[in-house]
């Protein structure tokens, strides 16, 4: 007999936070992860295609409205499907996610499941202050990711 009280069962699936993505990604051997805030300036982008034909690799994006770990970060789908245009012309493969509610995670996350040899991230220059109250992405990645990581302003 099933115990159908003592764990917890899912009644929905988990939505996927990918927007768009290319047809080949999923074939993809290496990989750059890409932490993109709309404000960011054209530098990021350049870098991160950059890297990714430097290192012959697709690009898994985030898209992340702010760096804090203190509120949920939402991003327009318009920047989200913006960015794969971008990608796309530049003939990278390519996947791109809307924010969850801690982006550090999720870009961690995307950069163990792909293996990412690099992660390329836009910062925000905030004071130290704000930043030990608040907490910052940025740093967050920085701390705890296995590869090299990229800031860009």
């Amino acid at each position: 007999m099933t115990d159908l009280y003592s764990t917890s069962q899912p009644r929905f699936p988990v939505p996927s936070r990918q927007v768009t993505a290319s047809p080949g990604i999923g074939s993809a051997s290496r990989t750059v992860v890409l932490a993109l805030r709309p404000d960011s300036s054209d530098e990021v982008l350049e870098q991160a295609i950059a890297a990714a034909r430097r290192e012959n690799a697709a690009v898994q994006a985030v898209v992340f409205g702010t760096d804090t770990t203190t509120a949920p970060s939402t991003s327009p789908l318009a920047e989200c499907t913006k960015l794969g245009t971008a990608l796309a012309e530049a003939g990278l493969e390519y996947a791109v996610h809307r924010a969850g509610p801690d982006p550090a995670e999720q870009i961690l996350g995307l950069a163990e499941e792909h293996d990412a040899a690099m992660i390329v991230m836009s910062t925000k220059r905030r004071s130290p202050i704000v930043k030990l109250l608040l907490g910052s992405s940025t740093q967050q990645v920085i701390l705890e990711a296995e590869c090299p990581v990229l800031l860009v302003k």
